[in-house]
């Protein structure tokens, strides 16, 4: 499991990284495009130009490309701000969609 540069974790499984455009919507604002930059079961880092605040509550919508297209909406609550984005928790642990692209070797991102 990756290290945060203060030395605490708190994501559980890997955190790997990757380049998923994501939509982005919370009760105030309007829905903003978004980019996940690392993934994990119960989390991921993501870049958006919206400020969100600690502990709102979004939903990601993360889409699949072919072989299997599809897409969902996956809750989460902003856990962090950090000058390279936000970290966000999922509400439910390990959803379906965050597990295919783990699985994935196409959505992680080289460097």
């Amino acid at each position: 499991m990756a290290q945060l540069g203060n030395g605490l974790e708190h994501r559980w499984g890997e955190r790997v990284r990757v380049n998923i455009p994501v939509r982005v919507s919370a009760p105030a604002v309007e829905s903003v495009d978004g980019c996940m930059k690392n993934l994990s079961l119960s989390g991921a880092l993501m870049k958006s130009d919206c400020d969100l605040r600690l502990h709102t509550l979004i939903e990601v919508r993360i889409e699949l490309l072919a072989p299997s297209p599809r897409a969902a909406l996956v809750k989460a609550h902003v856990s962090r701000k950090l000058k390279k984005g936000i970290g966000i928790e999922w509400c439910e642990f390990a959803p379906n969609i965050v597990k295919d692209l783990l699985r994935t070797p196409s959505a992680r991102f080289a460097p």
